[in-house]
């Protein structure tokens, strides 16, 4: 499939113009949680140039995230005057274990 196409299917579907873009990110993101969990973490933090896709639209991702019960930050992390990166923090409460020790 091409990339015209795609972005046309995406537009018909009735979902934005970078829904492919937000697909990829949140597959990269959905790892890193997985992988956290894993480690028995409840916080992942995932640095992303200042100027990338995920940056830019911060807002979208709090959003998407936020929806599925997570809490979102976005950190910047300054190297000069302006950031040259941004941390997205995600966390999640830990769940309670279903079996009381006595």
């Amino acid at each position: 499939m091409l990339k015209e196409e795609a972005e046309t299917r995406a537009q018909t579907a009735g979902r934005g113009k970078n829904f492919l873009m937000e697909t990829w990110y949140c597959g990269i993101i959905n790892q890193k949680i997985e992988e956290a969990v894993e480690r028995g973490q409840y916080e992942v933090k995932i640095r992303f140039p200042a100027r990338g896709y995920v940056s830019r639209h911060q807002q979208r991702f709090i959003e998407l995230y936020e929806a599925q019960g997570y809490q979102v930050h976005f950190r910047p992390n300054y190297v000069h005057i302006e950031p040259s990166m941004f941390d997205m923090i995600i966390q999640w409460p830990p769940k309670e274990d279903k079996f009381v020790k006595r």
